[in-house]
């Protein structure tokens, strides 16, 4: 068959696809189960320069996830969402819907390990004396170490990957150093799936009191049919 045929059927084909296929999403894979991640829309988050996670941003993640049903304090709550970052893996812990860290005293710790590829940056905040170190660890890999300090129903903390669409794959270990008012299985995995954020799972810390999960950026159908197409027509036999 001729390839600009080929080329016409996949474009439509593809057409047809964008209608019904789901976002671009991350797969989670830990201790206790699988979960598939998809992005949902936060325009204006995740804009700065010096690895900033603001309070204000903080409260609109808090708002938005308590406006449609997830309750986000006492957990530690994961999500993909669109951001001025890209495509961003985000976990916002022990969320409120507004920060005030005015006379705020930190009585929860959290301990945040992460590793990514290097084409991409992070972001961190938490209470006065929370401390982040980043580290170059060669092959194109980098690692963020944090110690997160907050107020229980003053404040709240936060860590994200930038970009996941560069950098498709990482890690992350959390070290529940001490967070006394949380219940059981306090980690949640967080989707957007038509419209609403729903939660798609939850962990508990193990006997160490730490819990792991790596992710796998997947991208949609329609990216996937592109570059089938681009190998398609990108190459030509030379007629002698």
């Amino acid at each position: 068959m001729h390839r600009s045929i080929i080329a016409i059927l996949l474009i439509t084909a593809l057409l047809g696809m964008q209608t019904n296929a789901h976002s671009e999403y991350i797969t989670v894979s830990g201790a206790d189960g699988t979960y598939d991640l998809h992005a949902g829309e936060f325009s204006g988050l995740l804009g700065s320069t010096d690895n900033q996670f603001s309070m204000s941003e903080l409260d609109l993640l808090a708002a938005t996830l308590h406006g449609n049903g997830i309750d986000t304090i006492g957990h530690l709550t994961f999500f993909l969402a669109n951001t001025d970052a890209g495509v961003s893996l985000i976990g916002l812990f022990d969320g409120v819907a507004v920060n005030d860290p005015n006379g705020s005293i930190s009585n929860h710790f959290l301990g945040v390990s992460a590793t990514t590829s290097s084409d991409t940056d992070w972001f961190a905040t938490g209470n006065t004396g929370s401390q982040t170190e980043w580290y170059d660890l060669g092959n194109g890999t980098q690692l963020v170490n944090a110690y997160l300090g907050w107020e229980h129903e003053q404040t709240s903390a936060g860590f994200a990957w930038g970009d996941v669409q560069t950098a498709q794959a990482g890690t992350v270990t959390l070290y529940d150093i001490d967070l006394t008012e949380f219940a059981g299985e306090p980690i949640q995995f967080v989707t957007y799936e038509d419209s609403h954020w729903d939660v798609a799972g939850t962990a508990d810390f193990s006997l160490m009191n730490q819990y792991a999960f790596s992710y796998q950026f997947v991208p949609a159908p329609g990216a996937v049919a592109l570059l089938a197409l681009a190998g398609l027509t990108g190459t030509r036999r030379r007629r002698i």
